[in-house]
């Protein structure tokens, strides 16, 4: 990359000396040198060849000298960086050369290895402030597309929630129906509830929001929106406890920023805790007054708070809360803090250790009073609304109607309680259905029902779809398990990482609902098929022996632990499980789910098949019948002609 480099000198020999002493620089395109005989002919210049990357230049000139140049350019906003040159190094001209904006200076005669490497300087200083330029050039265009495309989206959104709304409030909707357009209708609302946010935050940036205050009891006014999450907080039986020492007195505040910086705060707050109390709290300070928000909730881990206000920040492709899938409203509460001219901070711990997990977020307000006229009775009344949040459903799934096979089991993780519950119900027409609200309770109810499938989320609290996929992969017992991703994100990175921990499928949000009924059809039957290969290959005589043949590991090391024990008429499902170190149920779910067997026909197929080849080897068939762990050669042949149709003599001679 060439550094054009403007010289300004008025000593002649001065151009002939750095052409001599940088030719083969020159030559090579490292550097390009312009000359200009003093600052006014510099100016000139500049404005010709505005890619001038560094300007050089004597302090001591006729015309125009080098202080009052640098004057002029810092006076034009000039970004270019100007090194001083001068024979006079005393602190007064190199003190005044700095406060106007020199980049550097050196000193007369000229040290070239100390000017090479002030170029070098200024040259990563000039890279530095392009890309800076760049980056900020970026900005503003997404911040002018996020504007427009927020404009734009309202419109249909506009269209969408007109006829939903006077559908809604006719008595001619039948009541099948009645439940579906609630669901438009809230997503709706959660839609536009997202573009004013990404309309308030790029205003909020752009120094487009101005401080609308209000006079009245902000201790009321704080209260009146707490009150407004209650049915929130009572449905989920959690406590939500109002705390304040400010007095009756009327203060002057922005209603509006107040009420969505507590919207927001409580939101998250409610939406991430599970269980025990939440609690607002509004106290006075000698410059203003403190709100803080404290929950019980999972809380943040530490690497992830120094990021929780960052615009769209998913650290790890994970939540910092649950409910916040882009990562604005936390951005979104800080902006307008710093707008009131308040700070926040947050502090959080997870209960990992066992101690309690929670978060609290703590805002520093400065506040004034009302005085005499603009005293007033009354506060501001909330305009927020707040939807409740869905009632857990019975997601245990449903039986079969003939009561015999069941059908594959599913599960379904999924934090958002109104698509996971919208999946379970459409699901459960077809499969047995559960659910879980997060990777780390789905890995749980994997562990315990070993299901055919898991349709999990990617982005989840405490453990996220990727975290999900390697535990159910590195694990034996769970190994088997088809899992479908599930992403609202379409970045390849996201795809090719899952695929490469070990998802069978993956799928974006929004996603058809008839596709991914097709893609679970076509996970089941690869299973299926996988299921009946492995049966085969016990029952038909001619095969491969499944010892040297089979491919999956869980089974191969089943196989192994029989064969060492083959001749033991006592081996039995109890011991085997112990061996494996697994559940008796455990077992029975893994050994049915990849042969559709039970572990005891597994265990029986598996020394039928070893008869074969000991029969194959010339053994008699009472002998066999004792090698492979039967106690009586007469029930030996009997098992061995109902599962392969003949007898083991017959075999033998045939």
């Amino acid at each position: 990359m060439k550094t054009k480099i403007l010289l300004v000198d008025d000593e002649a020999d001065l151009e002939d000396l750095f052409r001599q002493r940088f030719r083969r620089a020159i030559q090579q395109g490292t550097y390009e040198f312009v000359f200009a005989r003093d600052g006014r002919q510099a100016l000139e210049v500049l404005e010709e060849q505005p890619d001038i990357d560094l300007v050089l230049t004597d302090s001591n000139m006729p015309g125009m000298d080098g202080l009052t140049l640098l004057d002029r350019l810092s006076q034009a906003e000039a970004s270019v960086p100007t090194v001083m040159l001068t024979a006079y190094s005393d602190m007064t001209t190199i003190r005044t050369a700095m406060n106007r904006g020199a980049f550097d200076f050196l000193t007369k005669p000229i040290d070239f290895e100390d000017l090479e490497a002030t170029i070098e300087k200024s040259r990563r200083y000039v890279q530095q402030l392009r890309e800076n330029q760049e980056t900020k050039a970026i900005d503003a265009m997404k911040t002018r597309f996020f504007t427009n495309i927020t404009h734009e989206l309202r419109i249909p959104l506009s269209l969408i929630m007109g006829p939903v709304d006077k559908l809604l409030e006719t008595d001619e909707v039948p009541e099948p129906l009645q439940q579906p357009l609630m669901t438009v209708r809230r997503n709706a609302r959660q839609i536009l509830q997202l573009l004013n946010q990404l309309m308030a935050i790029n205003q909020l940036e752009t120094r487009q929001v101005e401080l609308v205050e209000q006079v009245g009891d902000l201790a009321g006014f704080v209260g009146q929106v707490v009150d407004l999450f209650r049915p929130s907080t009572d449905l989920k039986n959690l406590s939500l406890v109002y705390e304040t020492d400010l007095t009756a007195e009327n203060y002057r505040f922005d209603a509006g920023k107040w009420e969505t910086i507590l919207f927001h705060l409580l939101t998250n707050a409610i939406r991430f805790t599970p269980s025990g109390a939440i609690t607002v709290s509004l106290h006075q300070t000698p410059t203003g007054v403190r709100l803080a928000v404290r929950d019980t909730g999972i809380g943040i881990s530490a690497h992830k708070l120094p990021h929780v206000f960052d615009r769209f920040y998913q650290g790890d492709n994970q939540r910092i809360r649950a409910n916040d899938t882009t990562g604005i409203s936390l951005a979104l509460v800080r902006e307008l803090t710093l707008r009131l001219g308040g700070t926040i901070r947050v502090e959080s711990r997870i209960g990992d250790d066992g101690g309690e997990s929670g978060t609290v977020f703590t805002l520093e307000l400065p506040l004034q009073f009302a005085k005499g006229e603009e005293m007033v009775a009354s506060a501001p009344t909330p305009s927020v609304e707040v939807d409740l949040p869905l009632p857990a459903a019975d997601s245990s799934g449903k039986a079969s109607a003939n009561g015999t096979e069941q059908p594959p089991l599913i599960v379904v993780v999924e934090d958002n309680p109104e698509l996971r519950e919208f999946m379970v119900a459409e699901l459960a027409t077809t499969y047995r259905v559960r659910s879980a609200v997060d990777g780390y309770e789905g890995w749980v109810l994997a562990k315990e029902e070993l299901p055919a499938i898991i349709v999990t989320d990617l982005m989840m609290p405490r453990l996220d779809g990727h975290g999900l996929i390697e535990r159910l992969k590195s694990d034996p017992a769970t190994d088997h398990i088809a899992i479908m991703l599930l992403s609202a994100s379409a970045g390849e990175d996201h795809r090719l990482r899952a695929l490469a921990l070990g998802a069978n499928d993956y799928l974006t949000k929004p996603f058809h609902l008839g596709e991914l009924r097709l893609r679970l059809r076509n996970l089941l039957r690869h299973q299926q098929r996988l299921q009946e290969h492995y049966r085969q290959q016990l029952a038909q005589p001619d095969s491969t022996t499944p010892l040297l043949s089979v491919g999956d590991q869980f089974l191969r090391k089943i196989y192994t632990l029989i064969d060492q024990h083959l001749d033991d008429p006592t081996l039995s499902v109890e011991w085997l499980a112990d061996e494996l170190a697994m559940s008796r149920k455990a077992l029975y779910l893994k050994v049915h789910n990849l042969t559709n067997l039970s572990p005891v026909e597994l265990i029986r197929q598996y020394r039928l098949r070893k008869a074969i080849d000991l029969l194959r080897l010339g053994h008699s068939a009472a002998e066999t019948a004792y090698l492979v762990g039967f106690e009586s050669p007469s029930y030996f042949t009997k098992v061995f002609r109902e599962f392969y149709k003949q007898t083991p003599s017959a075999y033998r001679k045939g």
